[in-house]
């Protein structure tokens, strides 16, 4: 009984090996993380170990804020987050696009907290208070930097003015805006010359316009090393030399592929990452005759490659 026990367990593991083992195709897909995403895609582009100049400009931020000093209401939601101090409506105050001048700050106790510090700002006219819910002790020692919403420093804006008007860079995004914010098509990696650079956005402090060699007028928003998003930071958007020499590999007619931000077949992957960006995921797909590896994107399009070459794509 014991033996035929033995031969038993023995049979039933040999059934699975054998059934675990047959398989190939789609039943023995690997399955890739975020990791792996990142490691298969990453980019052969040369990046400066040092940021530039233009990437690490210092505004001074609250308290070391002079009397007078200005700020530009890029969205009417600020009425939400100030206070009058006279007898003005709120619901009918329409800031966007007028300048605040900072007046100063006073502390607040509320119910025997510890004071706050309240901001004072005037268009002028009527004076405004904005509660920042923060002691000084608070701010100074936490090295906090206090923002207010809706509010964009004009010194911020007028020291990359002055830095950045009139220069060459080389584009590093093709997410392009029209004069009145609207996204248009746009093109990666081509030389532009900055024409001027102005407030933003309440996400993104600047807009920078510039100009194609082509004569083409455009637009893309920028953070600041002092934002609360810094995924669009000067760096980011642009490269001090040209980033066609760092693929001398790739064809011409690659290369234009990859500046539209389009792709034709036999494209490498690298190729392809370049003009399409990193996919959200990757799966692998062995087969008889080689390795079959699909990229996923968010907005639907797929890529399929094959030994490391586009075979087939889908928009």
């Amino acid at each position: 009984m014991k033996n035929k026990l033995i031969y038993a367990c023995i049979t039933l593991l040999l059934m699975e090996w054998l059934f675990t083992s047959c398989f190939t195709g789609i039943e023995s897909t690997k399955k890739i993380t975020d990791r792996d995403v990142v490691r298969v895609t990453q980019g052969k582009e040369i990046q400066t170990s040092i940021e530039s100049q233009y990437n690490n400009v210092v505004i001074d931020s609250f308290p070391n804020w002079s009397k007078g000093k200005r700020f530009e209401v890029v969205d009417d939601n600020l009425k939400r987050v100030l206070t009058p101090m006279t007898g003005v409506n709120v619901d009918t105050l329409m800031l966007k696009g007028r300048m605040l001048e900072y007046v100063g700050y006073y502390e607040e106790s509320v119910l025997d907290n510890e004071p706050n510090v309240n901001l004072r700002f005037s268009d002028g006219v009527n004076e405004f208070v904005y509660r920042t819910h923060k002691t000084i002790e608070q701010i100074e020692k936490g090295k906090i930097l206090l923002q207010v919403p809706f509010l964009i420093d004009v010194e911020m804006v007028e020291t990359y003015r002055e830095r950045l008007v009139g220069k060459e860079f080389y584009l590093r995004t093709s997410i392009w805006y029209d004069e009145n914010g609207v996204m248009i098509p746009g093109k990666k990696y081509v030389k532009v010359k900055i024409v001027n650079v102005q407030s933003g956005d309440k996400v993104f402090p600047m807009r920078v316009a510039f100009e194609t060699t082509n004569g083409e007028m455009a637009y893309v928003f920028m953070s600041i090393n002092q934002s609360s998003v810094q995924n669009r930071l000067f760096d980011d958007l642009f490269s001090e030399t040209d980033i066609r020499k760092n693929y001398p590999l790739i064809s011409d007619e690659n290369w234009e592929n990859i500046i539209n931000g389009t792709i034709s077949l036999a494209m490498t992957k690298d190729e392809c990452r370049l003009s399409l960006g990193n996919p959200g995921n990757i799966q692998e797909h062995p087969t008889n005759d080689g390795l079959l590896e699909y990229w996923f994107y968010s907005d639907g399009m797929y890529l399929v490659f094959f030994d490391g070459l586009l075979k087939q794509y889908r928009k």
